[in-house]
């Protein structure tokens, strides 16, 4: 989402009204998921257009929702697009989506050089001062590992932090 923003998107994220706040102090438009249908949020936000780009990180109906949203020409990126979905919506919208096995770079080494070049990216931005690091206030240890999962599953604010003390 920040990186998003910093490269001039305007972004529009979907989340419970707990994380709303937060939201906003990043700069996106909330949108609460719980109260409003992905019909009405597409009409409020983009006059019934649909999406341009879609990051979505949940899969399942969160993804089937996702495929009936988009743009015209436009691109979903799923990193949990797992199990069967009716790709007919997209299809009919000329989209694509594309789907991101984010570790595949660091596990085969195929196009690894090119995720060097996307983090050089991303710490100039850092360094700009574009993107912060947004980290739950919990932090785990090696031994509460499983705690810091079931934060994660639960819906953390942020990134979830194990200390590793050798």
């Amino acid at each position: 989402m920040q990186i998003a923003k910093a490269l001039g998107a305007d972004v529009y994220a979907t989340a419970s009204t707990g994380k709303q706040q937060l939201l906003k102090a990043l700069g996106a438009t909330p949108i609460d998921y719980h109260t409003t249908s992905p019909a009405d949020y597409v009409d409020a936000h983009t006059q019934g257009k649909g999406f341009d780009i879609i990051y979505d990180t949940v899969g399942g109906s969160v993804l089937d929702a996702s495929l009936g949203i988009i743009a015209h020409y436009g691109h979903i990126l799923s990193c949990a697009a797992f199990g069967s979905h009716n790709l007919a919506p997209s299809s009919l919208r000329s989209a694509t989506l594309s789907a991101i096995f984010v570790l595949h770079p660091q596990l085969s080494g195929e196009g690894r050089k090119h995720h060097g070049d996307i983090l050089r990216q991303i710490t100039a931005l850092v360094e700009a001062g574009q993107i912060k690091p947004i980290l739950d206030p919990l932090r785990f240890s090696l031994d509460t590992a499983m705690d810091a999962h079931n934060a994660v599953e639960l819906g953390s604010m942020g990134k979830v932090v194990i200390d590793v003390i050798a």
